[in-house]
């Protein structure tokens, strides 16, 4: 929940690499339980690569808090309001961490306040399509937005939920908690070929939430993107505090790429994932590679393969509400960059049984990716699927608490399930070396 366990994929690459006659101008894509936009945000960077097509991105989450967090990810890297840098540390802040810089919070309160706008159609926004959700689900994503907004300025205590988590699942070991964290990096993590995540970065993410860091500001205001179950009640909000991932971490969406700079395997997953942001909003804004020399040119070499920070800050900096400021109608519009050959549709966790009796989504898509905890959903998307065409299921292979045997047991499930619905694997699957299970019907 919160953020997937495999890296991000361009789309049309997969597509291309199966299907190397495959002429069609018209791409429908169904991605099912990501939890995030990474495989959308992967390959509109990458569309620069191909010839123009449309692509339909149609994504089914479990939650609408998911929903609303993937608009929030996707807006902040396509308004052109942002620079570069900036963009790409709201981002990664936001997407990973319990606690946020005070420039990061205030950019979340105005996101905010013009996203719960777009439910209800009060301003438009092009890339995006709600129409699949009834009019109750709409308000409750305008409602998370409204919550966000107003947490923000509240600075509710989310370091504390996180440690409330973190004593219920240790237990006895909590006041061991550092061994405990050691021996599930240096154990699981690293013979997992994990390579860009330092012991520090992983020890401190596990114990107060926050996996990205820089050495310019400190993350003193809470990130309410990170709470579970959203509900407006009366004139206030209810929640379910933080439910989300305490052991893996976000670090696998944007540090497993492959590299051959032998400098990069120096650096930390906060800066590997900071440079692949910035190679893909740079792409999506140019159409064009950006220069790896103005990617190296902000990052100080001293510091590589180091934390930059050792301890959550003091409660006392920051602790403060911050005064909800009244919407304006004036400068309530974002600029988002221009993807018209490109169109998100969110639909609800109820179309998973629902898609099958449709004659519209029968042998619909020409592409499906499948988070690895919606594996026995495959008999459900199977049937969408157009003969000969792809489907893409993730393995747990960097999920800590997947032991080997476990990683044995989960691919040899997959495998009699989708031979079972008439899917074949496109190459053999190791559970050591692969995070992706491909499939063609």
């Amino acid at each position: 929940m919160w953020w997937g366990y495999s890296p991000a994929l361009d789309i049309q690459f997969e597509i291309n690499k199966h299907e190397t006659k495959y002429l069609d101008e018209y791409f429908d894509v169904l991605i099912v339980g990501a939890g995030d936009a990474r495989h959308i945000l992967k390959t509109l960077a990458s569309s620069y690569l191909y010839r123009d097509r449309i692509i339909l991105y149609n994504v089914i989450e479990s939650t609408l808090e998911q929903v609303a967090r993937s608009i929030l990810l996707l807006s902040t890297c396509l308004e052109t309001d942002l620079g570069l840098q900036e963009a790409t540390r709201y981002y990664l802040e936001i997407f990973g961490n319990t606690l946020v810089r005070p420039a990061t919070a205030k950019y979340l309160i105005r996101c905010c306040n013009k996203l719960a706008d777009i439910p209800t159609d009060t301003i438009n926004c092009p890339w995006l399509s709600l129409e699949q959700f009834r009019h109750k689900d709409k308000d409750r994503l305008e409602a998370i937005f409204k919550f966000w907004k107003r947490a923000t300025c509240e600075n509710i205590p989310v370091t504390e939920y996180w440690d409330q988590r973190v004593r219920k699942s240790l237990k006895t070991r909590y006041d061991y908690r550092d061994g405990v964290y050691d021996w599930d990096y240096h154990m699981i993590l690293k013979s997992r070929g994990i390579s860009n995540l330092t012991l520090q970065e992983y020890r401190f993410w596990r114990n107060n939430g926050i996996a990205f860091t820089w050495l310019e500001g400190e993350p003193v205001r809470s990130n309410p993107t990170l709470l579970n179950n959203i509900i407006q009640y009366g004139p206030g909000f209810i929640h379910y505090t933080y439910l989300g991932d305490i052991v893996n971490g976000p670090f696998f969406s944007w540090n497993l790429h492959e590299t051959e700079d032998i400098h990069a395997k120096k650096y930390r997953a906060t800066d590997t994932a900071e440079q692949e942001i910035i190679r893909s909003i740079y792409a999506i804004r140019t159409r064009e590679p950006i220069s790896e020399d103005l990617i190296a040119s902000h990052r100080d070499p001293s510091i590589l393969n180091g934390t930059l920070m050792t301890e959550v800050p003091n409660k006392g900096m920051e602790h403060k509400s911050w005064q909800t400021e009244r919407k304006k109608s004036e400068g309530n519009r974002t600029s988002w960059i221009d993807v018209k050959n490109h169109k998100i549709i969110f639909h609800p966790m109820s179309s998973l049984e629902t898609f099958k009796h449709k004659a519209e989504y029968t042998n619909k898509f020409d592409f499906i990716w499948v988070a690895y905890n919606m594996m026995k959903q495959l008999p459900n998307l199977v049937p969408l699927l157009k003969e000969g065409r792809i489907i893409l299921v993730e393995l747990p292979k960097y999920l800590v608490n997947f032991r080997n045997d476990d990683l044995q047991t989960f691919m040899m499930e997959l495998k009699t399930i989708a031979h079972y619905n008439g899917l074949r694997e496109i190459n053999d699957i190791n559970t050591k070396e692969h995070y992706i299970a491909r499939f063609y019907k």
